[in-house]
């Protein structure tokens, strides 16, 4: 082979591995989110159940939760609004309870359920379960 011919196979290469990299990228940022609004709950519960199952068996817990549609009520201990203007709840415990984090643009559109929702007061979250770190994570939430 010429010097041309290998200068030209690489140059190919470089440019289809350039594509696909930058589809790939492309792909993952503009992926579309999952709408778990239109969803129906697989497991519907209070935080308290919830909290119980992971504190007896966090392994079967995750088996049973993670990363399902799980609509989740309790009383509200905190609330937090993030940085990105996400809003965080936090259900019967704030430090070993249920986070229920509501995205930046839920809070948009749901903004007058949201403002109805005071500490103290019983709330329902449908949202993502992924997983307990101190505190059992429900991500994506929608209230209910």
């Amino acid at each position: 082979m010429t010097r041309k011919k290998v200068i030209r196979i690489v140059l190919w290469v470089f440019v289809i591995g350039l594509i696909a990299a930058f589809s790939s990228i492309y792909y993952v940022f503009n992926m579309p989110r999952r709408n778990l609004a239109k969803e129906n709950a697989v497991y519907s519960l209070e935080a308290k159940q919830l909290i119980s199952d992971f504190k007896k068996d966090e392994a079967s817990s995750n088996a049973k939760y993670l990363d399902k549609a799980i609509a989740v009520t309790g009383e509200i201990k905190s609330i937090r609004t993030l940085d990105n203007h996400s809003m965080v709840f936090s259900l019967e415990d704030s430090m070993e309870g249920v986070s229920c984090t509501v995205d930046s643009a839920d809070v948009v559109v749901y903004s007058s359920k949201l403002s109805a929702v005071k500490i103290g007061s019983k709330a329902a979250f449908k949202g993502r379960c992924s997983g307990m770190l101190m505190d059992i994570q429900v991500i994506n939430c929608v209230p209910e």
